[in-house]
């Protein structure tokens, strides 16, 4: 007999899991706990109709949990779920939804809850864990975090609840949001007699921007002597980014990509302006800012006077944010790709290429790029520089191909061909993300490669272990590069940053930033049957890289290379 199209739940957990698939979720990353047995028998009572379920992932550790669907989001736009055991993996997880909340990532996170009750009814308390993990308020954990949470009441609400859920998380701006399930009505039976429908709420039309103000911005530019865009990450699928390359390139407008989270521009471009907003913002007499949270730092540098700025983005204030005080004389929100369609639009009937900038701009970004590789080759002795390591990993990047970048290989020594490439971890700096992440852009499609180029210290963040086992499980053959300079290094340039003469800086080793003695991080990696090379000198950097590429291409297995790399001051 034909099974049905849609089967119907027996239980609210069965109802949970089903109504994730039906509102796009094809991936739950879990990280298990006793709270978990109504989802786990709920998978195994409709392992038939497992279309109709999303498909659970065992992660072994919450970090990877939540920036694995985070990766997984930048690759493809579309929001997964992680679920995690009660208040102690909800803990676990808070940095990486921090991190997801910081760069507006549809995350759905979910925790179980200690059974609320001690005997009367199925899923009460049965172990000696679940009066010792008892909140009063375990979604505060989360709260600043997301953009809404709850805590399942009753079975019939499920479906409902996860619609409620995923359109909020997908609302402009987006954002993770939170949903408590305590075991009780996890394991509650589904109505006799009710179904089990579709999704009733749609989600929300992507906001558009006032055509009136793109028009006023557009005639400032076009009034301008030098305008300037600053840019920090490109939109998910690149749309508002290969725009911004249209309005730059046509307009004569350079582009610079400042503490940039996810690469907006092609390197070659002539219009690339490069990533020191310094010397450009000084001159520029409007500024258009492309949804960057922090377009410049005040105590640097700062628009001369009668300089116009223009913020454009889903939320251009960044109204979350108690303190942000930066120069906005007009604030556009709305869709980035519309914003910048209409830009071109307007901008074309207000101006002209401006062939003396365009000469001049495409001049200076031509040395620029002359000069960062000069700087580049110089860095391949041993230790190799950050420069040269990223000069050499740039090479071999095809043109799908990404990276993501912790505190490992700076960007203005990359070549990237086009938006989307390069991704670094968002302003809230939540540390041991870009190998999970990596992970998750992965399995969004194991055919692209990913990087994880880390830092020795992120990588220990990360939870590698976990990592190592999560790559075999789900066959997903990253290259990892561990940049191994045995010391916390941002942490030893703060220092220096902000006592640049004091005592720490005369010390050859700074209290609190040595990673000494330091391990072979090579063992981690082969201990879980993937390949890995030590590279001493930076000359034998390319040939290692090529040897990486073979494994992952021809053996299917992940490849970790750990570099000797120095310490420095600057990239």
């Amino acid at each position: 007999m034909a099974q049905p199209k849609q089967p119907k739940p027996t239980t609210a957990a069965e109802a949970f899991l089903m109504a994730l698939k039906a509102n796009g979720v094809d991936y739950l990353f879990a990280n298990a706990g006793t709270d978990f047995a109504p989802v786990i028998e709920g998978l195994a009572n409709q392992g038939s109709y497992s279309e109709a379920l999303p498909e659970p992932l065992v992660i072994p550790h919450e970090t990877a949990a939540a920036a694995m669907p985070h990766g997984y989001y930048l690759m493809t736009g579309k929001p997964q779920a992680m679920m995690v055991h009660v208040n102690v993996g909800l803990a676990n997880s808070v940095m990486g939804v921090i991190n997801a909340a910081s760069e507006n990532i549809p995350l759905m996170v979910v925790a179980g809850r200690t059974p609320v009750s001690e005997h009367e009814r199925l899923g009460a308390r049965i172990t000696p864990i679940q009066y010792g993990q008892e909140m009063y308020d375990q979604g505060a954990m989360v709260r600043e975090s997301t953009k809404w949470d709850y805590e399942l009441r009753f079975p019939e609400q499920a479906p409902a609840v996860v619609n409620r859920a995923m359109t909020i998380a997908m609302a402009e701006p987006r954002g993770p949001v939170y949903l408590c399930l305590p075991r009780e009505p996890l394991a509650d039976a589904w109505p006799e007699g009710k179904e089990f429908g579709a999704p009733i709420q749609a989600l929300a039309a992507t906001p558009q921007p006032d055509r009136a103000a793109i028009a006023k911005a557009a005639q400032w530019i076009a009034d301008a002597d030098y305008p300037l865009m600053i840019a920090a990450r490109a939109d998910v699928g690149g749309k508002a980014a290969e725009m911004v390359a249209k309005v730059a390139e046509d307009f004569a407008i350079p582009v610079v990509e400042a503490w940039s989270i996810r690469n907006t521009m092609p390197s070659a471009h002539p219009m690339h302006g490069g990533f020191d907003v310094g010397p450009q913002i000084e001159k520029a007499d409007v500024i258009v800012v492309l949804d960057a949270m922090v377009p410049w730092i005040d105590k640097f540098h700062a628009p001369g006077p009668g300089t116009k700025v223009v913020h454009l983005g889903s939320d251009p204030l960044f109204l979350s944010m108690p303190v942000r005080s930066f120069q906005s004389d007009l604030a556009i929100p709305g869709d980035m790709a519309a914003a910048m369609r209409w830009m071109h639009e307007e901008l074309s009937e207000r101006a002209s290429k401006n062939q003396n900038r365009y000469d001049s701009l495409k001049e200076a970004s031509d040395a620029r790029r002359e000069t960062l590789a000069t700087r580049a080759e110089a860095g391949n002795g041993s230790p190799m520089s950050h420069a040269w390591m990223a000069k050499c990993v740039s090479d071999i990047m095809d043109d799908e191909a990404v990276i993501f970048n912790e505190l490992g290989a700076p960007l203005p020594f990359m070549d990237l061909k086009g938006p989307n490439r390069y991704f670094n971890p968002p302003h809230s700096g939540g540390l041991g993300w870009g190998f999970p992440a990596a992970l998750g852009a992965c399995l969004a499609d194991k055919n692209r490669l990913a990087i994880a180029c880390v830092g020795d210290g992120s990588y220990t963040f990360a939870n590698p272990l976990a990592c190592h086992m999560i790559s075999n499980s789900l066959d997903l053959p990253i290259l990892v590069i561990v940049l191994n300079n045995g010391v916390w290094n941002a942490v030893r340039r703060a220092a220096l940053a902000l006592y640049p003469d004091g005592q720490a800086s005369k010390m050859n080793v700074m209290p609190i930033t040595s990673l000494h003695p330091s391990p072979e991080y090579t063992k981690i990696a082969e201990a879980n049957g993937h390949w890995a090379e030590r590279v001493e000198t930076g000359t034998d950097l390319p040939a290692a890289l090529e040897r990486a590429l073979d494994v992952i291409k021809n053996e299917r297995r992940l490849a970790l290379l750990e570099l000797n790399i120095a310490v420095a001051n600057s990239a």
